[in-house]
């Protein structure tokens, strides 16, 4: 079958015009493999961010402490200086045992031995043995009786009570401050945003400073071989006060 020329002329065009599209075609795509279009470039906003410090204070009572003491013998001989020692620490032992100290919370921090010589650095003349002991409690209402005891067994040095928080107290106390420093962030937030025609958005970071706790008690040190007044012993008083804990939050929020 013969193709009239007006055909042939149809079927030429159409294979001219099919091989432009297609070059046009691939020459697009290859644009697009290597090229970065991102539709909506004129349609985003710039995000601006607003930040407000916040800070929260809680304050409790103590509910630990620690007291520390020393005993100390000097004999003519090393054994008959750690025998001395033994026996009084022995007895402070004992008898704080018996007002509810526990075993456990009774440490040896320190234990030592050593010669004392003449005048001229030549001779031992005797020997000296110092035991150093932490006492931990748990229930500063005890405090009192724990120094009273340490002083009337001849106990020296006798330092404390360091009244802190517990681990548990401390965390309650620590979610405490949070939660206030939070909401004072906030207040402040919107406070300064509104002052200054701001509009904010939600928070995107959070930041602490590490909580820290604020014991004002300064510790006592007492020397049971300090001159006694006559008569008879006044009780001692310690009062636990109270102790704070200050977290400080910074909130970034996004701006609108």
């Amino acid at each position: 079958m013969k193709l009239s020329s007006e055909s042939k002329f149809v079927i030429v065009k159409t294979s001219i015009l099919s091989a432009i599209f297609t070059v046009l075609l691939l020459m697009l795509v290859n644009y697009f493999f290597n090229h970065s279009w991102n539709f909506f470039v004129n349609s985003q906003v710039k995000t601006q961010t607003f930040s407000a410090q916040g800070t929260g204070t809680v304050t409790g009572t103590p509910d630990q402490g620690n007291i520390s003491f020393t005993v100390t013998k000097t004999a003519t001989t090393l054994q008959n200086a750690q025998n001395q020692a033994n026996i009084s620490m022995n007895t402070i032992l004992g008898d704080l045992q018996k007002a509810g100290v526990e075993k456990k919370d009774i440490q040896t921090s320190n234990y030592a031995s050593s010669p004392n010589y003449d005048d001229n650095g030549n001779a031992i003349i005797n020997y000296t043995v110092s035991e150093n002991v932490n006492v931990t409690l748990h229930d500063n209402s005890k405090a009192n009786t724990v120094i009273d005891l340490a002083t009337k067994d001849n106990a020296e040095n006798i330092s404390g009570p360091d009244l802190t928080f517990s681990d548990a107290k401390q965390q309650q106390l620590e979610d405490q401050a949070r939660v206030a420093a939070i909401n004072n962030a906030k207040d402040k937030a919107q406070s300064l945003a509104s002052a200054a025609g701001m509009h904010l958005d939600k928070v995107i970071n959070v930041q602490e400073t590490q909580p820290t706790p604020i014991y004002p008690f300064h510790p006592m040190m007492l020397d049971a071989k300090m001159p006694q007044a006559a008569g008879a012993a006044v009780p001692t008083q310690i009062n636990p006060g109270q102790n704070t804990v200050t977290s400080t939050v910074t909130l970034t929020y996004q701006t609108f």
